[in-house]
């Protein structure tokens, strides 16, 4: 395809300048003279054009004196001999015009193949790069997701250990508390064994009892001692659950679950505790009724 611009016009004028020069006109040298530009091609479209538009003599025949015919068929045949090299000029031109034309065609048959190959790699590279970018968009969408569910699963496991401890920290008050109760009711029994003095029989016998149940009580405040070991240690779990609550999440599970095993023992330690409580009250006053006929 001709470049914009090269027109018959222009290569004609650049052909007769050079057939006035006396150089051939050949595809070459007409593109050099317009500067390097144009397409050989249209160069030669051009070209065939302007040879055929040149004028060509012709000979009128006229009855001529033999000598003059003889001069004439001379310089006829030496016309024609010139012609006839013009002619041969004129091939060896055209071939070589052609020869350029082929390698020009050969040229850019290559450079075609070369820059459709580039295509073919690029158009490759972008469709690789778009499934690249897919993917990418895909495995962001997903890591997304993923990570607002665990940001959902931390912030209930947080929930959830913050409740577990809410209920830790009123246990251990609650065992505070039976402590203490469990230390008035040692100093109610340490008193109801200094008024056993007036009934030494019946004292021994509230004596073996009143042993009885302290070691009934002791038990029982050994028993609340090992539930807040025990209670400490699930505190000390679900501190760690904290940290790790994904990864820990069954253990948080167990601790829940020894919790409230504990809290039951709690219970039965508190429902012993309130039974030592009657029977030491029992005893108190059985003691003071003892303790009447003896002032008597």
């Amino acid at each position: 395809m001709a470049r914009q611009g090269i027109t018959f016009e222009q290569v004609a004028a650049v052909a007769d300048a050079l057939a006035g020069e006396g150089q051939q006109p050949t595809i070459r040298a007409v593109r050099e003279r317009l500067g390097d530009t144009g397409s050989p091609n249209t160069i030669h479209k051009h070209l065939s054009t302007w040879r055929e538009a040149r004028p060509v003599a012709a000979a009128a025949a006229q009855e001529l004196p033999q000598a003059l015919t003889a001069a004439i068929a001379a310089e006829i045949e030496r016309a024609a001999a010139q012609a006839r090299g013009e002619i041969e000029g004129r091939l060896v031109q055209a071939q070589a015009e052609a020869a350029e034309l082929a390698a020009a065609g050969e040229a850019l048959e290559s450079e075609r193949d070369e820059l459709a190959e580039q295509v073919a790699v690029l158009t490759t590279e972008r469709d690789t790069l778009a499934g690249k970018a897919a993917q990418q968009a895909a495995d962001l969408a997903d890591a997304q997701q993923r990570i607002e569910r665990e940001q959902q699963a931390a912030e209930s496991a947080r929930v959830e250990v913050a409740t577990a401890r809410l209920k830790i920290e009123a246990q251990a008050e609650r065992q505070v508390e039976q402590a203490a109760e469990l230390e008035r009711l040692r100093a109610a029994l340490a008193e109801a064994q200094q008024g056993r003095i007036a009934a030494e029989q019946q004292a021994a016998v509230l004596s073996a009892r009143l042993e009885a149940m302290t070691d009934r009580a002791t038990r029982a405040e050994q028993r609340v001692e090992g539930l807040e070991r025990q209670l400490q240690q699930a505190g000390q779990e679900l501190s760690s659950a904290r940290v790790q609550v994904q990864a820990q999440q069954t253990a948080l599970d167990s601790a829940v679950r020894d919790i409230e095993a504990a809290r039951r023992q709690v219970e039965e330690a508190r429902a012993q505790a309130k039974k030592a409580g009657e029977e030491a009250a029992e005893l108190r006053g059985r003691l003071a009724a003892a303790a009447v006929p003896g002032k008597g």
